[in-house]
């Protein structure tokens, strides 16, 4: 079985790779499945995000990495749910109550990942 720190670098692997490969279609479609986008999410949230997570994965810091990105998805999630936030974020990045869902879903794994090596890393220090 893998152990937490191996869970959290491969989530991180997959968020940025995930996020790289929708910010590249997103550049060339106004749609993504069901979830909307446009070039500014596309550019600003999704592959500028990918990219800074593949340094963070070169320089073995995938950790921060996990951590940084989830709770920035969770930021993201809690104003797309909010009425007062709502249509901006729609007008600026076609954010929509699905995509909200899918980042407060996705936060929620990353920063569940990332409190369980660190929990793991610290178990091993005291022992």
């Amino acid at each position: 079985m893998a152990s937490p720190r191996q869970l959290v670098t491969w989530w991180g692997w997959v968020v940025s790779g995930f996020l790289v490969l929708v910010g590249m279609i997103g550049l060339f479609t106004a749609t993504i499945g069901p979830l909307p986008t446009t070039r500014v999410h596309a550019l600003g949230t999704n592959l500028a995000a990918g990219l800074v997570g593949f340094g963070f994965a070169r320089f073995g810091r995938v950790d921060v990495f996990v951590l940084l990105v989830g709770s920035g998805m969770l930021v993201l999630a809690l104003l797309g749910f909010l009425p007062a936030t709502q249509p901006w974020l729609y007008e600026t990045m076609h954010m929509n109550i699905a995509e909200s869902t899918f980042e407060a879903v996705s936060g929620v794994v990353s920063l569940t990942l990332w409190l369980a090596a660190r929990r793991g890393t610290s178990a091993d220090v005291t022992r």
